[in-house]
């Protein structure tokens, strides 16, 4: 009965106690992604804004008829996606790289990715400059709403390290895990509001889409930053529902693996 908030507990009580370690875990992890780059963490806030203008400009034609300032209202989609997937993807080999360390340091597993899920927070962080940097550019208002950002960034996080945490776990025991995360998440990307919104889809398939959490988040991320509203609170409270049920069944099928990884690493 009480195994699943058993679960919740130690998680963020383990992000407490050891929080010196995740401290460093992810200040490593920063240093070693750009440590031969002449750029280092300017890229974080170039490698999004370059993608973002490559898209702007294939589909601005197209969208701008339903999409004012059609590179604010992309790069707003584009943000939450790019840390889900990227965090998704770095964790996939987070169990196997680290197999020494699990073996000498008694720390929970999911301290892994969980490092990488933070570091990418960071990322999502530096990536916020320029897209403020293209609305100031686009004569677009900034409005107080944009303080509001945490509102996304919690259940973002949430159903980040739920889908990490999976296919961490998935990677372990099935090496063609990557190829198969790689086709599902490109059909995500499109099955998200990124490039479109949500009235271009016919009703019938809103009603499915609205069940990824990840499509109503980046709809609160745009509503925060494009469109400088609140989301509507219940549906937030319901997005948030669902993504920490993401984070609990990651966090279930973790528990129930993590004593076999000694047998498959």
């Amino acid at each position: 009965m009480f195994y699943f908030p058993r679960l919740i507990i130690d998680f963020f009580g383990n992000i407490f106690r050891y929080r010196e370690y995740l401290k460093q875990s992810v200040a490593r992890d920063l240093r070693r992604r750009y440590k031969r780059s002449v750029l280092g963490y300017v890229w974080s806030m170039l490698n999004p804004l370059l993608m973002m203008t490559v898209l702007a400009v294939v589909f601005s034609n197209i969208m701008q008829r339903t999409a004012e300032d059609y590179a604010v209202f992309l790069f707003c989609g584009m943000l939450p996606f790019s840390y889900f997937a990227s965090t998704s993807m770095g964790c996939l080999g987070t169990i196997r790289s680290n197999a020494k360390i699990i073996d000498q340091v008694a720390v929970p597993k999911y301290i892994f990715p969980l490092s990488l899920g933070m570091s990418g927070l960071v990322d999502f962080a530096l990536s916020f400059v320029p897209l403020l940097g293209v609305m100031l550019a686009t004569g677009r208002h900034i409005d107080v709403t944009v303080l509001a950002i945490p509102l996304v960034i919690l259940p973002l996080f949430f159903v980040t390290m739920g889908v990490a945490l999976i296919v961490a776990v998935s990677n372990v025991f099935f090496e063609d895990t990557q190829h198969l995360v790689e086709v599902v998440f490109k059909a995500l990307y499109f099955l998200c509001p990124i490039l479109y919104s949500r009235d271009l889809l016919p009703l019938w398939l809103q009603k499915w889409v609205v069940l990824n959490p990840l499509f109503c988040l980046i709809e609160f991320m745009r509503d925060l930053v494009y469109h400088a509203r609140l989301p509507d609170l219940e549906v937030y409270l319901i997005n948030l529902g669902g993504s920490f049920l993401v984070l609990l069944i990651g966090l279930w099928v973790f528990k129930q693996a993590d004593k076999k990884f000694v047998y498959f690493l």
